[in-house]
């Protein structure tokens, strides 16, 4: 095949780059802003965790009061899985963690910032359900068992 000068970058780069490489790119940036946004929310439910349990501990919240603590708790346990999906998703890591992730945040108020994540959750599935999205996984799987095996220690 000869070489053209004036040949759109993309169909250059894509007879030198594999699958994996071409993967990343396109995943980034939704893992990036999932990463971002459930991050930034966990700390806002971080600290309404921690005001909340002093209130409970110092006595100036009832048992009966106590209920928006777990609902929050339960939000900041899916805020940490959508973010550990996320990184997992952007480093080609964990197919599941990170389908976990994007329907997580497709989840009204469980969602980062509530109605904005659910755009990036849905971004985020419609990347995970393509066949080479998929293929990628497989095959950074497949060169991660490489390398364990590789090292027998």
């Amino acid at each position: 095949m000869e070489f053209n000068p004036y040949a759109a970058p993309t169909t250059q780069v894509d007879l030198t780059c594999d699958v994996v490489e071409k993967a990343k790119p396109r995943l980034a940036r939704p893992a990036t802003a999932l990463i971002t946004m459930a991050s930034t929310h966990s700390v806002f439910a971080a600290i309404f965790l921690v005001c909340g349990t002093i209130d409970f501990l110092t006595g100036r919240m009832s048992g009966t009061e106590s209920l928006p603590l777990f609902v929050v708790l339960a939000q900041f346990t899916s805020l940490v899985v959508i973010a550990i999906g996320a990184a997992k998703m952007g480093f080609l890591e964990s197919y599941n963690m990170a389908r976990t992730a994007a329907i997580l945040a497709c989840i009204p108020f469980v969602t980062p910032f509530m109605i904005i994540g659910i755009p990036f959750g849905i971004w985020s599935l419609r990347l995970l359900a393509e066949p080479e999205i998929v293929q990628a996984f497989q095959t950074a799987a497949k060169r991660r068992n490489k390398s364990d095996n590789a090292h027998p220690w």
